[in-house]
């Protein structure tokens, strides 16, 4: 519906006006002054919050220049820094930056970081490039802008997570900051600082490390560890030491039992002095044999692997100490590291080990401390009861361990519990010693390692560690090394490279290796044999048996008689096999001395041997002759086998002169006697028991051999300084006594040669020495010149060298060579001369025919005529002869 207001014109003007507007130009400074509102803040924020820090030192710091870090962020910058009014400290301004002031709050503490070295540690190297700068640890409290730094931060700052522990003490002891806190040996924090309470007692504050904080519980226990201490009573000096680290710095530890529950946030607790006054560890029941003289509670030690883990805590005396010591067996406890639980069990052994040698202190605890216990892991289920075992048993109770028995007439020093060494390895020990009346039996374990090393033939040696022997030796001084003084105990010798084989039950114990050598087992040694002497050569108690030069015994005393003396000799029982029935004994001469042309020839004993003497032995004669000393090996050597030889005097004649033979010494002349009924002098002469029986024949011939100066030169030079006895051997019957000839130099020259007899009626121009030639070539020597037993002949003795024996044939003849012949005839004066020698002596040739037929080679002693003047015809003789092989 259309409805229309009649009232309302229908029509209107419009009116048209202007707006009144601002004009931008006004919105510039509204936008500048928003723009500069912002930068204000901006500025103001980016400035931070400004403190003030009042230090004592302000060594380090320089303005816009040290910052100051947290968490090593830098959140800061020192901006001024300037005295105080009264100059007795630095007074420095610094901004915070905004995103850090949340840490200024009353007790947040500010000090400097510069770089330290002390036993407690090494700290703030990051300064040592960037310089000195300053950090804070955030505290409590109200917000705060103005502070009074630390002269010094703390060690170990504390970290989220760690935790803060409060230990009171009643004084700081070797406790230094930084000093470690250690659980189980590992260490799981640092001291950070310490300070007195209100009653006067230490308070120390330590930090646990977060990841360890787990293991500090309600029932914990803390004590002190720093140092050395030692405690000095009867059963010796106990020191406790735990570690270096612990000696110079100081160190804490702690332990805590697995059913209490974890400490929430700061604690205090305790601290004790040490593990002993904690009583914290594990208790073992343990029950002890009778004998606990040397155990003290809470002072004797237990170790496992050779640290300490504990300590006897308790022994249980009961109330009648009649009754404990009529029992077999003794309650105690032990109070160990509980760290070692899991190696106690049922198969692991606990052992009281007796007061260790200085050899076997393998550190500061053990050094002259008395008895101890030892832990011995084994298999099994858990436990805390042991019965406790001797050492001695622990060796007894060693599988496959060989016992032995060892017998000594005393101790030698020798005690229980001491090695049994063998080339410095221990094989085994000593476990029991008894002693009685007449001997001391010791008890030996060997190791079944070693077992082996143990048979018949094996010898037990007391350990030397120090001897002195002064005798005609010189001093000979034995020591052992440092260890060997220490340790003494019994070393094993063994005669011969083989091992195994079966063992003794017992073995005797020698003083010394000698002793054990010899089979010496007692100072009062029996002889082997005693001797007999008429004179006493050059030897006393002491002095060395030699066999074959190997010393092998010694002379043990010697006793005069009226008319000889008794030398006892003992042979060590390692080579009394060497003596026999045919043994045979003599001195050593001490030097020998042999003089000849050639020089002087000196062979001198060993210092000892010439000092003490010596004699020897070999077994070189018959039953039942060795009780004799003979003087010398050569008169050893011909005992019984002696000769007489008869002589007009006793001329260049001396006791011990040589009897020779090609050379050879033969024998000797041991006495010289005169026949009064004869009016002779008798010889008689030792002869070895090889040659006897060749030398002992008819028709052997012995010449004393001396210097002969003739017209010829100097004969027997051999002879000049020692005359001897030449011996050419017969072919006849045995026979014991000879004439004894002199020589002269050619009979000396030739005087092994081959033997002839020449028969004459006259020897006028004949002597002893003159040659026998051969186509003027000297063969052989007149030897001797003698009547026949009718006296109507000449017998000349001649022989030849053997090199020419075969140019003497059964046809040859003989004629004499005075040195010169003169022959007058139609054809003119023949002379002829020979050597000055044949001039002055006179001499012999022979040839032998010519013929088809060479007629065989003379025999010795065959006799032949001897021509006065030389065959016609044998300048025409050429006959040759070959030598026979």
């Amino acid at each position: 519906m259309k409805q229309t207001n009649n009232n309302i014109p229908t029509s209107m003007s419009a009116k048209i006006s202007a707006i009144k507007r601002i004009s931008p130009f006004w919105l510039l400074p509204f936008i500048a002054f928003c723009v500069g509102i912002v930068l204000f803040y901006q500025i103001h924020q980016e400035q931070g919050e400004k403190i003030t820090i009042f230090f004592s030192d302000g060594s380090g710091l320089i303005a816009e220049k040290t910052p100051i870090r947290y968490q090593g962020l830098q959140i800061g910058l020192v901006k001024k820094v300037n005295f105080t009014q009264d100059m007795k400290s630095v007074k420095v301004e610094a901004n915070i930056y905004p995103e850090a002031v949340s840490v200024l709050r009353e007790d947040t503490k500010f000090w400097i970081v510069q770089p330290s070295a002390s036993l407690a540690g090494v700290s703030g190297l990051d300064a040592l490039v960037s310089g000195n700068y300053i950090t804070l640890s955030p505290g409590k409290g109200e917000e705060a802008d103005t502070f009074v730094a630390e002269d010094r931060g703390p060690i170990a700052e504390l970290s989220e997570g760690d935790l803060l522990i409060h230990l009171i003490a009643d004084d700081l002891g070797s406790i230094e900051l930084g000093s470690s806190i250690f659980f189980r040996k590992v260490p799981v924090g640092k001291v950070n600082n310490y300070s007195f309470t209100d009653d006067k007692k230490v308070a120390i504050d330590i930090i646990i490390y977060k990841q360890y904080a787990k293991f500090v519980k309600k029932e914990s226990r803390f004590w002190n560890i720093s140092g050395i201490k030692a405690d000095a009573n009867w059963n010796g000096i106990s020191v406790s030491v735990d570690s270096v680290q612990a000696i110079l710095q100081g160190a804490i530890a702690f332990d805590s039992p697995d059913d209490s529950n974890e400490v929430q946030g700061e604690t205090t607790f305790p601290l004790y002095a040490s593990i002993k006054a904690a009583k914290r560890g594990l208790n073992v029941d343990i029950t002890l044999p009778n004998d606990i003289s040397g155990l003290k509670e809470n002072d004797t030690p237990v170790y496992f692997h050779d640290l300490q883990v504990g300590v006897l805590s308790e022994i249980n005396y009961g109330e009648d100490e009649a009754v404990i010591n009529s029992t077999p067996t003794i309650q105690a406890k032990l109070l160990v590291d509980p760290s070692i639980k899991s190696n106690l069990k049922s198969g692991s052994k606990i052992v009281l080990m007796d007061r260790p040698s200085l050899a076997e202190v393998s550190n500061l605890n053990q050094f002259l401390q008395g008895k101890y216990f030892e832990i011995i892991d084994g298999n099994g289920t858990p436990t805390s009861h042991f019965e406790v075992i001797k050492q001695s048993e622990l060796l007894l109770q060693q599988p496959g361990a060989l016992i032995l028995s060892l017998t000594s007439p005393q101790t030698y020093g020798i005690e229980e519990g001491q090695p049994i060494s063998y080339n410095g390895i221990k094989i085994g020990e000593i476990v029991s010693r008894q002693v009685e009346i007449d001997k001391t039996t010791f008890k030996a374990v060997i190791l079944a390692a070693y077992r082996h090393l143990i048979n018949a033939e094996t010898l037990f040696v007391a350990a030397s560690n120090f001897s002195l022997d002064v005798s005609s030796d010189g001093v000979q001084m034995n020591v052992e090394s440092p260890r060997k003084w220490l340790q003494g105990g019994i070393n094993v010798l063994l005669r011969s490279n083989k091992t195994g084989g079966k063992a003794l039950q017992q073995y005797p114990l020698y003083a010394n290796n000698s002793n054990a050598l010899a089979g010496i087992t007692s100072d009062n040694i029996k002889p082997t044999i005693v001797l007999t002497t008429a004179e006493l050569p050059d030897i006393s108690e002491g002095s060395l048996v030699l066999y074959r030069r190997l010393p092998v015994g010694k002379i043990l005393s010697i006793k005069p008689n009226k008319q000889s003396f008794d030398v006892a000799v003992f042979i060590n029982q390692q080579y009394q096999y060497l003596f026999t029935k045919q043994s045979r004994f003599w001195a050593e001469n001490a030097v020998q001395v042999g003089v000849s042309l050639q020089g002087v020839d000196i062979k001198a004993a060993p210092l000892s041997r010439i000092l003490k003497g010596a004699i020897s032995f070999d077994n070189i004669g018959q039953s039942g002759e060795q009780t004799i000393l003979y003087p010398t090996q050569t008169a050893a050597l011909s005992a019984g086998y002696e000769i007489t030889l008869v002589a007009d005097n006793a001329d260049n004649l001396t006791t011990e002169m040589p009897l020779r033979y090609l050379g050879l010494e033969v024998g000797t002349i041991q006495k010289i006697s005169l026949d009064k009924h004869k009016q002779r002098v008798a010889a008689l002469a030792s002869i070895q028991r090889d040659y006897f029986n060749a030398l002992s024949k008819n028709g052997s011939h012995f010449t004393l051999v001396t210097p002969q100066i003739s017209a010829g030169g100097v004969q027997n030079l051999d002879a000049l300084l020692k005359p001897y006895i030449n011996v050419s051997f017969g072919q006849g019957k045995t026979q014991t006594q000879f004439t004894l000839s002199r020589a002269s130099g050619e009979n000396n020259k030739y005087q092994n040669g081959f033997p002839l007899v020449l028969e004459t009626e006259n020897a006028a121009s004949l002597s002893v020495g003159a040659p026998v030639l051969y186509r003027g070539v000297e063969v052989g020597a007149i030897s001797n010149i003698k009547l026949n037993t009718t006296a109507d002949r000449v017998f000349v003795d001649i022989q030849l060298a053997q090199q020419y024996r075969h140019l003497v044939r059964q046809n040859s003849e003989f004629w004499l060579a005075s040195g010169y012949s003169l022959d007058i005839g139609w054809g003119g004066v023949d002379f002829q001369t020979g050597t000055a020698q044949q001039l002055l002596r006179g001499g012999i040739a022979f040839s032998t025919p010519s013929g088809k037929v060479v007629q065989p080679v003379a025999k010795a002693y065959q006799h032949f005529l001897l021509q006065t003047k030389k065959p016609a015809e044998s300048q025409n003789w050429n006959q040759g002869s070959a030598p026979q092989n």
